[in-house]
């Protein structure tokens, strides 16, 4: 499998397919460039697991549904680092039958590349209704809770940028946590975003945080259903935000330029379309969770570019960023 990378050169975000066959111990990935499944990888570790990406690293945290085993897996060197179970995070005072409701990791974000350094922080939101947070480095033995001082909205979406990890609500507050040296508690900071447009009051709507040419933006993107008698939805607009967090403040932004944004389960990340010349379309939102759509920033159209793809409930479609 290395000689199928250059780690030197940079590497085109693939779609991890869903887990489909309750016996198939591999897992399919699509590419964009070829428009066709390019790999196929054993990964029985993933199997029947739910999985998040942390996109700026291209490794995996894994969680089975039994709450036993979590793990940060690199899909395609098979490379598995053990994390504390999920009953860790039950508070004492939690009565036990809330323990299935109350213990499954949300999001997920690491600090630096796992295959490179063993210097990094893993930072989790879990829960389900109000979001509690939790890190660990490599060395520990159980994840260290931590709450923000006065945050009152769930997290919604968590990045690491220049050195800190930033985390958006659902009530539009960004938090700012930092993480230094090997006992500390982690220092944070709210930030209220100034909401005019009265964004952080609509239903149906996700908001991720990608980094883009060094600017934090906050990617909003709208639901509807599809029908009056169905639960799910469909994707119908994006609206794309730069943040000055110092001020609080957002501005819309209608072109991304020779930039291309991925959204998926757990967040999203941003490539220069310039190194993928005629593979990746600039100015786009490549976006899958339950559905399988690419958006035009600038005029707002949406087309499938895989619309063949069932959805999993278990482990959806995943944007994975190829490492070693």
């Amino acid at each position: 499998m290395a000689n199928n990378f250059d780690v030197l050169s940079p590497q085109l975000t693939l779609l991890m397919l869903p887990d489909d066959d309750e016996n198939n111990y591999y897992r399919e990935f699509y590419s964009l460039s070829k428009g066709n499944v390019s790999r196929k990888l054993y990964l029985p570790d993933a199997k029947g697991r739910e999985c998040f990406p942390s996109h700026q690293v291209g490794w995996l945290l894994t969680q089975s549904f039994d709450g036993e085993k979590v793990n940060l897996l690199n899909p395609f060197s098979r490379t598995q680092i053990q994390l504390p179970n999920q009953f860790a995070l039950i508070d004492e005072d939690e009565e036990l039958i809330e323990q299935e409701e109350y213990n499954y990791i949300r999001n997920a974000i690491v600090s630096a590349n796992p295959s490179f350094t063993s210097y990094y922080v893993l930072v989790i939101a879990y829960n389900t209704d109000v979001n509690h947070l939790a890190f660990w480095r490599p060395g520990d033995i159980n994840w260290t809770k931590f709450h923000i001082i006065d945050r009152v909205g769930g997290v919604s979406d968590m990045i690491y940028f220049k050195g800190q990890f930033y985390l958006v609500t659902w009530r539009g507050e960004i938090g700012i946590i930092d993480i230094q040296g090997p006992n500390c508690v982690p220092e944070s900071n709210i930030i209220y975003l100034n909401d005019d447009k009265k964004l952080f009051q609509q239903h149906s709507t996700q908001f991720y945080l990608v980094d883009v040419n060094d600017a934090l933006l906050l990617v909003a993107r709208f639901g509807r259903r599809r029908s009056n008698a169905s639960r799910a939805l469909r994707t119908v607009e994006y609206e794309v935000y730069e943040l000055d967090v110092v001020k609080g403040n957002m501005k819309e932004i209608n072109n991304l330029r020779d930039s291309t944004i991925f959204v998926g389960c757990n967040g999203a990340t941003s490539i220069d379309s310039t190194k993928f010349t005629g593979v990746i379309k600039p100015n786009h939102i490549y976006f899958t969770n339950d559905w399988f759509d690419q958006n035009n920033l600038e005029d707002g159209n949406i087309e499938s570019f895989y619309p063949e793809l069932s959805p999993s409930h278990i482990c959806p479609p995943t944007w994975v960023i190829p490492s070693l």
